[in-house]
């Protein structure tokens, strides 16, 4: 081999190096203190975010929200967002002020039914839900209501009362004017005679 051939290579060696050393120089001469200190930053943000991440648990995430996306959950949980938001921003201040007047009233309903014994009245509650169920076996308010309607209608097309004491007289000796007057005589007897007993019950007692 000669000494040419053996020079060559030494001087392609030394090109190259000198080539590096001036690119290596020139970006050590283009990096000024404000680009070393943002590059310093921005390496410790990153570290940062890294030691978040891994304290955070989001490995464990990362299968939960491909499955999302696969399925559609993660689509419809934005369109859920964005409904939101649009909502948030629809939000007047009336319509705040009327949504606040509407809870307030509610609460203001709530705190006069704890005033007025609420837990009486729900521990009284299956007493008049039963005395309901009993009036609707015996078909009380359907009878009820049907004579309401017929008595209402007969009422509507019967001539008008002639009035003065001829006509009282001729109603008080119709029979049936005198059994609804003995059916109310022994209702209120017995009605009277039942707070009598609980009367002297509650003095007794």
């Amino acid at each position: 081999m000669s000494i040419k051939s053996n020079q060559e290579p030494a001087a392609a060696g030394e090109k190259t190096t000198a080539e590096l050393h001036q690119v290596f120089s020139g970006a050590q001469d283009a990096l000024t203190d404000e680009m070393v200190g943002r590059l310093v930053g921005a390496l410790s943000t990153s570290a940062g975010l890294l030691d978040q991440l891994g304290r955070s648990g989001v490995d464990r995430a990362i299968p939960l929200l491909a499955g999302m996306v696969e399925n559609g959950d993660l689509a419809r949980v934005v369109q859920l967002a964005r409904i939101v938001g649009a909502a948030q921003e629809s939000m007047t201040d009336e319509m705040v002020a009327r949504l606040t007047g509407l809870i307030s009233g509610a609460m203001n309903l709530l705190d006069r039914l704890n005033r007025t014994n609420l837990d009486g009245l729900m521990n009284a509650l299956p007493q008049i839900v039963a005395m309901f169920d009993y009036l609707q076996q015996q078909h009380l308010i359907d009878d009820l209501a049907h004579s309401l309607e017929e008595a209402t209608a007969l009422a509507a097309t019967s001539p008008p009362a002639g009035g003065g004491l001829k006509g009282l007289w001729a109603i008080a000796r119709e029979p049936d004017t005198q059994e609804a007057l003995r059916f109310l005589l022994l209702l209120n007897r017995r009605f009277r005679n039942c707070r009598n007993k609980r009367q002297a019950t509650q003095d007794g007692g």
